[in-house]
């Protein structure tokens, strides 16, 4: 969920967003809330675009795992 608070601290809604990126509203919502992948040529623009990790973008560097 950390594209949710990254595009609201850029002020950026789904609508403009999505037409950064080219695509639809619904496609960016689905991305953002984890109900469709995103795709490496969506994660090229963002780190091109705004210097956004994948492990950002995919919410991985939130994660802490635990070593057993």
């Amino acid at each position: 969920m950390r594209m949710k608070e990254w595009l609201m601290n850029q002020g950026l809604s789904y609508r403009e967003f999505a037409s950064i990126m080219g695509q639809s509203p619904s496609s960016i919502w689905k991305k953002i809330n984890g109900e469709t992948a995103w795709q490496q040529k969506d994660l090229l623009f963002l780190h091109d675009r705004y210097g956004l990790s994948s492990d950002f973008v995919l919410g991985l560097d939130a994660r802490e795992e635990v070593l057993v």
